[in-house]
């Protein structure tokens, strides 16, 4: 059985990098004007020119989402941005719309299509007529249960398919919620949705405009929308046994810490299975060190009575990540603070490949190389640390 492909999100050049660098074979990315993350897309065609060298020398593939579902107006640009990319192609473009399939077999018909988990696949006879169009892959929707997925695999074997086993969930279809745009005028199919589902709301009676009647007692209010985070490391046996060749890490804006922890924890978990070793349930641990908002199955067992998270929207953030080591010099390591450090601090270096060690920050330089006491996260500048021992480029930072 051939191990599955490990796919992991790109929000820019160094995410990219990170994402390699911990284990993803292949990557997804997209700029701001076709794919579905507008707010922090670091991806312009120079961008995605270098990431496709950049994949290409280390033989890893590259996905770019062009998932929107653009109006007539629009496609006039998309057909000037895809002649921009024909002399540096990607190994496959993520779709959903199929004038924009039409498209892209006009300008690049030897790239391989896939059908983006925004166009709602949830059955066989779907997945076929697809097949029919020339797409070679189908990201299924995340609302199918385990047992819908095997059939549709089973019933289409000559389709590639593509799950998402990490990550957050939208409340509703997959980019189909009418609350960002009836709430704010932003259109969650053109990339551009505000999470209303991540508010916290009241019950108003229509005499009683100005009393706001929490739905339930709590400090923190009532998230009645908002869906815990999916995690299905330990669901890798059972996918990939029914034929799933690719697992997808959600993600795009999330920082650093997190792409490179759980990269390199579903890496793990999955050359851990292909070896023939059981689960090691110390990983939880490792995706816990990550912001979440805890964890679900979503629909994957059909039971969704720990689908919502009714306490609390943004993730629970430990506040941990120190940062990634970027260069070894003279017994210092150069990294770019992301929470604040002081010297003293007890550390875990977490190494792309290789065991964590614990380490201590003996001394702390700004870039000067004039010697501090402790340096705060957020800042652009970056600092050296001295530590017992080099330790490789990308190598995560956190504090025990």
């Amino acid at each position: 059985m051939k191990i599955p492909e490990l796919l992991a999100p790109a929000g820019d050049l160094e995410k990219l990098k990170v994402a390699l660098a911990f284990g993803a074979d292949a990557v997804y990315l997209g700029t701001p004007d076709f794919s579905l993350r507008v707010g922090e897309n670091k991806f312009g065609v120079p961008e995605i020119r270098k990431a496709v060298q950049i994949c290409r020398a280390a033989k890893k593939k590259i996905y770019l989402t062009t998932n929107t579902f653009p109006r007539d107006h629009e496609f006039g640009k998309l057909e000037n941005f895809l002649r921009k990319l024909r002399a540096t192609p990607p190994d496959a473009f993520i779709f959903s719309d199929l004038g924009v399939l039409a498209t892209l077999r006009k300008f690049f018909p030897k790239v391989a299509k896939h059908l983006s988990v925004q166009a709602n696949s949830v059955n066989s006879r779907t997945v076929r007529e697809w097949g029919k169009l020339g797409v070679s892959r189908i990201i299924l929707a995340r609302e199918l249960s385990f047992r819908e997925i095997k059939k549709i695999v089973a019933t289409n074997p000559k389709m590639e398919f593509e799950v998402f086993v990490h990550g957050a969930i939208c409340m509703s279809y997959s980019g189909r919620c009418l609350l960002s745009n009836f709430l704010t005028g932003r259109d969650a199919n053109r990339g551009e949705c505000a999470q209303p589902c991540r508010w916290k709301y009241s019950l108003v009676e229509e005499k009683r405009l100005n009393e706001f009647l929490p739905i339930e007692e709590d400090s923190a209010g009532s998230y009645i929308l908002n869906s815990r985070d999916l995690a299905l490391i330990e669901k890798i046996p059972q996918l990939a046994k029914i034929g799933i060749c690719s697992f997808k890490i959600e993600g795009r804006n999330k920082s650093l810490g997190y792409l490179a922890t759980i990269v390199r924890v579903y890496r793990r978990a999955l050359d851990t299975y292909f070896a023939g070793k059981k689960f090691d349930r110390k990983l939880w641990s490792e995706i816990r060190t990550t912001g979440n908002r805890d964890f679900t199955l979503g629909f994957f067992d059909g039971d969704l009575k720990n689908l919502q998270n009714y306490e609390r929207s943004t993730g629970e953030n430990p506040q941990n990540f120190v940062g990634l080591v970027e260069k070894n010099s003279g017994g210092k390591i150069l990294i770019t603070p992301k929470n604040r450090i002081e010297v003293g601090v007890k550390i875990e270096a977490v190494p792309p490949s290789g065991e964590i060690r614990k380490l201590e920050i003996e001394k702390i330089f700004d870039e000067k190389m004039v010697e501090v006491p402790a340096a705060h996260g957020g800042q652009r500048s970056k600092i050296w640390l001295e530590v017992s021992g080099e330790l490789p480029q990308f190598t995560l930072l956190r504090k025990c």
